[in-house]
């Protein structure tokens, strides 16, 4: 069916706008509608028995959720919307494209223009399909009633979901769920808009793609289980000085030449951003001592502390990490670090589980200096992108005592809270000296903490105690907030 092409005709695309104001008088007065509401469930309607057998040979509810009003007719044609998709049945047609539905994908325009690709997958007019939805797709009977691709496979932050558009249905995969757990966007409850009281099922809310960046290297990057562990991108996909589309995340950069966008590899950004490359020793310690032993130079290498030879594994092996460049090493207190040709690991004990082990910013100083060097980037992060709060715990603190902040930090574009972002916090003090502190990454809230102890020397009562707090970020103005609180110490 994949090579199958299932194209409405240009009339009905034409008369879309007029068949919305139909829809909305037909569904609001039932003048011309057919079939009953359920009475046990608000906003689901009965199928049609017209559409009965072809529901239930594309999945039924299941797949195409429940009937959330009642059929209509369109001219010759009769319709009616269920939760993902908009069915319709045209008496005159050739009987093979009687029942099909309708390309609301392409009408309410959720389309980008194919680009690079990479990744396994059918490969349809420049697009790739993800491989996750080919069941699915094959399901529907592929151009057939999914229709063609509009879209690549992309990463939905706001949802955690890898999506992808088709023309008349849409498919996603929620990162919470096990792989292979592939359900269709609510395509209905989209369309429909507020003409419906049916409420689409979170995960599978429609998003405009204007919020999203394009990931040419998902579906490769998903293979290695790196959606959440490489970061989010940096920057839009590029060409790169020596040819290849390249893109930045913020601890790993991907690229691949330009005539084979499958050949995805990781950048040897350790070694380009200068980290120190010391020469490959013989083992000492093994799995007894919570070491791996990785060889480098016959029966020289470096030792891997289990656990991160454990996040090696489980996000593509020693050819993604590439060889090890050190031995692990304390950074600080609580705080180690190893790098390899492609990715520094850190081990913070401070952290939170989910981040004790995790990617260096790499990505960042990468993009900080090809940015200082060309100016030729442009970068997704700014003061208008980001919203950055920060709070101190008492508007008054005794000299004596120590004084905590918080900060949350947000997409500006949906709210959504960013995790794994780092800031450093500056005080001024009464005689205008200046104290750095680093806060923790922020938490999957967005949030992060940090208690500093009684500011040494001891401040003066009334003394007025300014902070400011600034991400770590790429920016061209930096993304900073102040205030100040007060040295009192009277009850």
């Amino acid at each position: 069916m994949r090579s199958g092409e299932s194209k409405p005709t240009s009339d009905l695309i034409r008369s879309w706008h007029r068949w919305l104001v139909l829809v909305v008088i037909l569904i609001l007065g039932g003048c011309s509608s057919y079939g009953s509401q359920t009475t046990s469930h608000p906003g689901i309607f009965e199928v049609d028995p017209v559409f009965r057998e072809f529901y239930r040979m594309l999945g039924g509810e299941t797949i195409l959720g429940p009937a959330i009003t009642r059929a209509f007719r369109f001219e010759a044609d009769l319709c009616q919307y269920t939760q993902n998709a908009l069915m319709c049945f045209n008496p005159y047609a050739e009987e093979r494209r009687r029942f099909y539905l309708f390309p609301l994908g392409q009408v309410l325009n959720l389309r980008e223009d194919p680009g690079v690709v990479s990744g396994e997958g059918p490969l349809v007019n420049g697009y790739l399909i993800y491989e996750e939805f080919v069941p699915l797709y094959d399901r529907l009977g592929g151009s057939l009633y999914a229709g063609r691709p509009l879209t690549q496979p992309r990463y939905n932050a706001t949802h955690n979901r890898i999506e992808q558009y088709f023309e008349n249905v849409g498919f996603y995969r929620s990162l919470d769920e096990p792989p292979g757990n592939v359900r269709l966007l609510a395509y209905g409850v989209y369309a429909c808009d507020a003409y419906c009281r049916y409420q689409a099922p979170l995960n599978g809310i429609v998003t405009p793609l204007s919020n999203q960046v394009a990931q040419p290297f998902l579906s490769r990057l998903a293979r290695l289980g790196g959606l959440a562990a490489f970061g989010r991108p940096l920057s839009e996909p590029y060409t790169a000085p020596d040819g290849a589309t390249e893109q930045i995340y913020e601890t790993v950069v991907l690229y691949a030449p330009a005539d084979n966008p499958n050949a995805m590899r990781l950048r040897p950004l350790s070694r380009m951003l200068g980290f120190p490359d010391y020469p490959p020793g013989p083992q000492i310690y093994g799995e007894a001592d919570g070491m791996v032993f990785y060889p480098v130079h016959g029966d020289l290498g470096f030792h891997v502390p289990r656990v991160f030879d454990e996040f090696i594994a489980q996000h593509g092996g020693r050819e993604i990490s590439g060889n090890p460049l050190e031995e692990i090493a304390a950074v600080g207190e609580k705080r180690y670090r190893q790098c390899f040709e492609n990715y520094c690991l850190l081990y913070d004990h401070t952290a939170a589980p989910s981040l004790r082990v995790r990617l260096l910013p790499l990505g960042l100083e990468y993009l900080r200096r090809i940015q200082h060097e060309s100016g030729a980037l442009p970068l997704l992060y700014s003061p208008q992108t980001i919203r950055l709060f920060a709070t101190a715990a008492s508007s008054r603190v005794p000299a004596d005592q120590p004084q905590s902040f918080e900060i949350i930090v947000l997409d500006a574009r949906d709210q959504r809270p960013l995790a794994g972002i780092e800031s450093r916090l500056w005080l001024t003090l009464a005689d205008g000296t200046r104290l750095e502190y680093r806060l923790p990454p922020t938490d999957t809230q967005g949030r992060a903490h940090l208690s500093i102890a009684p500011l040494i020397p001891e401040q003066p009562n009334g003394s007025v105690i300014a902070y400011q707090v600034c991400l770590s970020l790429p920016s061209d103005q930096p993304i900073c907030t102040s205030d100040s609180y007060l040295i009192w110490n009277y009850q």
